[in-house]
């Protein structure tokens, strides 16, 4: 019987010792991830810009036109649009047809989630989207079309133009010493 309890002994000390170094190897990886600062959400903003200053009365005759593509996904925090239209001389000729801006932000799923028809000055004015519950994911598109004038010969100089800004904020972990954004 003594023998017996040896060789279990020996065994017992042969398992342990061979995974000891395994268990140090945990203990001591779960003590450096314990100094490592914990990970942040790091946002980061793609935007889309789609400006344009009328400089001729020519251009009163042709369609400005401009699609600008960008993708939503699981990562999208929120879409913000900035919208400004400046027409010249539009608080005197309110019914005004020939000069207009109209912008579409069509979605994945072919949903409008934005539009704007204007012919008269348009102050600044910003509109957030959120998911709600979520974003639809995929291509989304920014479809702008836009007649405007302009002049300068005549002693007084005078643009319309338009700036539509639009700002995907993109959100993920960051992880400290690593340079990837999960």
């Amino acid at each position: 019987m003594p023998r017996f309890s040896l060789g279990t002994a020996l065994v017992l000390l042969v398992l342990l010792s061979s995974t000891s170094g395994c268990m140090g190897l945990i203990a001591a990886r779960e003590g450096v991830e314990s100094l490592r600062e914990p990970a942040f959400e790091s946002l980061t903003n793609e935007k889309i810009e789609v400006s344009h200053q009328f400089t001729s009365p020519a251009e009163l005759l042709s369609e400005f036109t401009n699609r600008s593509t960008f993708v939503v996904d699981e990562q999208t925090k929120e879409v913000r649009i900035y919208f400004r239209v400046s027409f010249t001389g539009s608080d005197f000729f309110s019914d005004n047809t020939t000069r207009y801006v109209r912008a579409t932000l069509t979605d994945a799923d072919g949903r409008i989630q934005w539009e704007q028809d204007v012919s008269e000055d348009a102050q600044p004015l910003e509109q957030r989207l959120e998911p709600n519950p979520e974003f639809s994911y995929g291509e989304w598109e920014l479809e702008v079309r836009a007649r405007g004038l302009g002049e300068d010969t005549l002693g007084t100089p005078f643009k319309d133009n338009f700036d539509i800004i639009v700002t995907i904020t993109h959100g993920c972990m960051q992880y400290p010493l690593v340079d990837e954004c999960y």
